[in-house]
């Protein structure tokens, strides 16, 4: 999937989320996440995404 077929910015937040609900639960390490997350182009939301099983 190339990064125009999909809304990277969508999948941006829906990590936020994911990582901001682990650091919430407990995770410390959620906090670096987050902050990569905030960093990364839209390529690497991708495969984050993906990594995590996020759609």
């Amino acid at each position: 999937m190339r990064p125009e077929e999909y809304d990277a910015e969508e999948l941006r937040e829906k990590l936020k989320d994911y990582y901001g609900t682990a650091m919430v639960s407990g995770n410390p390490m959620a906090v670096i996440d987050l902050a990569r997350i905030e960093n990364m182009n839209a390529e690497e939301i991708q495969r984050e995404a993906q990594k995590n099983h996020i759609k």
